[in-house]
């Protein structure tokens, strides 16, 4: 009997406890210094993308896994994302281009962006407020490689930018 009584109050605990949510976006930012472009990957839940996307008024016919060959879908997406995820330098904004982006079987999106031709100035300034406005909880993560020297940052709802100094 105390057996199943403990078996019972267990169930009932498992089944009255919230779960807390969170969200994480991740960010890898390395300057090639062959190329001198910055080289970012940017890794998101697709599925929270997608409903961002839906929020702020963007018309997904298909799911991101299946959107691999649709140019006008890569230049939404491109907009998107330069709307929640910048960096800058000497006050000037660093344009960013999508080279690519996978959908892993977990629903993990990696998107594949590039800048042009950069001159390795003293700081980086970026702002990664991506999906912050449809998750509160949000929060997400820079890590900024050069050589073999990483820096990260931490974004959160009421910090969205963060400066990287080299």
């Amino acid at each position: 009997m105390k057996k199943l009584l403990a078996v019972f109050a267990f169930l009932s605990v498992l089944f009255s406890a919230n779960a807390h949510e969170y969200y994480f976006a991740f960010g890898e930012v390395e300057y090639n210094l062959s190329t001198k472009k910055l080289e970012v990957t940017l890794e998101i839940s697709a599925h929270d993308l997608e409903f961002d996307m839906k929020n702020a008024g963007i018309t997904l016919e298909k799911h991101i896994e299946n959107q691999s060959g649709n140019a006008v879908f890569k230049k939404q997406l491109e907009s998107h994302l330069a709307k929640g995820f910048s960096i800058s330098a000497n006050d000037s904004p660093i344009p960013l281009s999508i080279i690519g982006f996978d959908v892993l079987p977990t629903g993990l999106l990696y998107v594949y962006l590039e800048s042009g031709v950069v001159e390795l100035p003293e700081s980086f300034f970026f702002r990664f407020d991506l999906l912050m406005e449809s998750f509160p909880n949000q929060q997400n993560k820079v890590t900024f490689i050069r050589n073999t020297e990483k820096q990260t940052a931490v974004f959160l709802p009421t910090k969205p930018t963060e400066v990287i100094t080299l």
